[in-house]
């Protein structure tokens, strides 16, 4: 064997053992690390509650501003206008009292740019399908605003946070179940 492949190979050998006696990264380093990928900041979470709650407004507000709702739709929109803007100044005064820093994300503003396309259209709507374009837009916007809570939840370790979402949460889906119930009537 020539000299210089007796060199490689015990070069290949040091790198080997080197390699073998080097400690493994601890598991609880990489499962923070893989955790931060996923982890929301609670600001990011304080801020996607009031753009809900914002939306479920302007989408109440709309339909109040209709007039030509059967009487129970135009309870539910007034319901959900009061219980949204109620849950909005709470959600606002969480995000101060916990001192984050609540800023839309881009996702957040594709949201609200959505949001407004589905207000205007649902607008230039006639009056027969109103009430039931109306129904539709709560249930796929609570549907949305469920799902999201429910990954905020498992994500989130803030109990004051956790509590809040558990408690928008309800209003959510008291709203969805009204809406789908006079929906499907």
């Amino acid at each position: 064997m020539s000299r210089n492949a007796s060199l490689v190979i015990v070069a290949l050998t040091a790198f080997a053992l080197s390699a073998c006696t080097r400690a493994p990264m601890p598991p609880d380093r990489t499962t923070a690390a893989t955790a931060s990928k996923t982890a929301v900041a609670p600001g990011e979470t304080v801020a996607q509650l009031i753009a809900l709650d914002q939306q479920a407004v302007a989408l109440a507000e709309q339909a109040r501003q209709h007039g030509q709702l059967d009487p129970p739709v135009a309870d539910l929109a007034e319901q959900i206008s009061i219980h949204h803007r109620r849950n909005l100044t709470q959600t606002r005064a969480l995000g101060d009292a916990e001192a984050l820093d609540v800023v839309d994300t881009p996702a957040i503003r594709n949201q609200r740019s959505e949001e407004e396309k589905r207000l205007k259209a649902l607008a230039g709507l006639e009056a027969d399908a109103y009430q039931r374009g109306y129904l539709d837009a709560v249930v796929e916007t609570h549907e949305q605003a469920l799902a999201l809570i429910d990954e905020r939840l498992q994500a989130s370790d803030n109990e004051v946070i956790r509590r809040h979402l558990e408690r928008t949460r309800g209003n959510y889906e008291n709203h969805m179940k009204t809406a789908l119930a006079l929906r499907d009537d």
